[in-house]
């Protein structure tokens, strides 16, 4: 995160010469700044045209500008989603639906599909709907595929499916996928995607009669996860929700090590 927000600095240098690239460097510093809690005003480099990403929002409605807007909703979705805000999330995976473009393969379609799954078993945990399991079970059929072409990237993300959508029959057997999640995103350095595994594991084992301290502890881990990834609003936010008593941090540190520094 933090080297998202430094290079952003360069981008004053050109955005007399290429504005449309400097939005785009302007939306990502904007996502970072809330995943920390911070304000670094981006919108500075713009001289007083654009002062929020409503006004960037409403230049890109104005000029028919699809990707300008696809790129807004795709970062408001990210950060209500790992915001925990599933029903904000819903929204913006919906405006993102109704695009033109929105069948159209980009690199950001993985994370839609992932979002997609994760948002789809947590609706079906309330609604008991067939159709969100379809589209649950939809996302982790995609990941199946997409995992023979670069498991690197996809397996942690597919074990993570696969462990929400067994947590809904079988708790302990969820609980080895989502260990494998968890190990597999450590070892290839995704580690904010380790913090999601830990936090949907503690949510999941929050709601079973006497695990309510292993979830706890999940949901520790998950926190340093999103220390580590620079989110601070984030860590905050879960150590408020759960009362986490952080003085034994220390003890978690060696759980999130990469396996190469093992």
């Amino acid at each position: 995160l933090l080297l998202t927000r430094d290079r952003f600095s360069e981008m004053k240098k050109v955005v007399k010469y290429n504005i449309e690239c400097a939005k785009l460097a302007v939306l990502d510093v904007v996502l970072v700044d809330e995943l920390r809690g911070e304000n670094t005003n981006p919108f500075a480099i713009f001289d007083g045209k654009f002062s929020s990403v409503d006004d960037l929002m409403m230049d890109a409605v104005t000029n028919k500008n699809i990707n300008l807007i696809s790129n807004i909703y795709f970062r408001r979705l990210f950060l209500a989603f790992w915001e925990g805000n599933y029903d904000i999330a819903e929204s913006h995976l919906r405006d993102i639906s109704s695009l033109p473009s929105a069948k159209q393969p980009k690199l950001t379609t993985i994370y839609l599909t992932f979002f997609s799954g994760i948002l789809a078993f947590h609706r079906y945990r309330q609604s008991q709907a067939e159709k969100d399991l379809r589209l649950g079970m939809d996302a982790i059929c995609k990941f199946e595929f997409w995992l023979k072409f670069s498991p690197s990237n996809f397996e942690n993300k597919l074990f993570l499916l696969n462990a929400e959508q067994t947590s809904l029959l079988d708790i302990e057997e969820a609980k080895k996928h989502y260990e494998a999640s968890i190990k597999s995103a450590r070892d290839n350095g995704r580690v904010h995607e380790q913090g999601l595994a830990n936090e949907l594991m503690g949510k999941t084992f929050s709601t079973v009669a006497n695990k309510s301290a292993y979830a706890i502890e999940c949901l520790k881990k998950a926190r340093i996860c999103y220390l580590q990834w620079g989110a601070m609003k984030k860590a905050a936010s879960l150590r408020e929700k759960y009362g986490l008593d952080m003085n034994d941090i220390n003890s978690h540190r060696n759980p999130l090590k990469h396996a190469r520094d093992s």
